[in-house]
């Protein structure tokens, strides 16, 4: 009889810190936080408690799988971080999906999914049922709220209150990182420090 996997999954690509665990495709257990700015504090913390609640070990998880951006800088940075020290210490694949597709893959139907990115833009997509209907991609809001793909929709704007994830739909749509030591994260637009030294370089 094969070994059915278990799996590590988690987000922290807003202030909404979610890690999951599955055996095969289906979630076992799950654990949200809601943060500002201090995900780094509590993502080993957290995945430990999880792994404890479950009498299991990083020894006995099969694979990983994190949501790798758009979203918060921060948060980003800390879920590759993690992701890469836990596949590399620990020998065992690396696998990324969007995080707008992590945090809404269980609704159904076409779904609109956001992220504030601030100054009134959106890191949105458009999805319906697991495909791809928009890809991910920085957008003013005003632009995005008069697609058609936006208003034949659902908009969810990603929360502590908006999200559903499913573990079938991540694992269809979840990469295999080929080299943790080059993963960076999506980011989808550059830091203000690189947007400060562009605009000194321009005059």
């Amino acid at each position: 009889m094969s070994k059915i996997p278990k799996r590590l999954l988690f987000d922290v690509s807003t202030h909404l810190m979610y890690i999951g665990y599955a055996r095969g495709d289906q979630l076992k257990d799950f654990s949200i936080r809601i943060a500002q700015r201090d995900h780094a504090k509590y993502l080993i913390d957290r995945i430990d408690q999880m792994l404890k609640r479950n009498k299991l070990t990083l020894d006995r998880i099969d694979e990983i799988i994190i949501g790798v951006g758009p979203g918060s800088y921060t948060g980003l940075r800390i879920a590759v971080m993690v992701g890469k020290m836990l596949a590399y210490t620990k020998n065992m694949p690396l696998k990324t999906v969007s995080s707008l597709f992590f945090l809404t893959s269980g609704y159904q139907g076409r779904i609109a999914a956001m992220t504030d990115a601030r100054r009134g833009n959106v890191f949105s997509a458009v999805y319906e049922n697991g495909a791809v209907i928009m890809a991910d991609q920085l957008r003013p809001f005003a632009e995005f709220s008069q697609t058609e793909a936006y208003q034949s929709a659902e908009a969810v704007f990603i929360s502590e209150r908006h999200y559903e994830v499913s573990v079938p739909r991540i694992l269809e749509r979840a990469v295999l990182v080929e080299d943790v030591h080059n993963l960076v994260p999506n980011y989808l637009r550059i830091t203000e420090a690189e947007a400060n030294e562009h605009q000194k370089s321009k005059t």
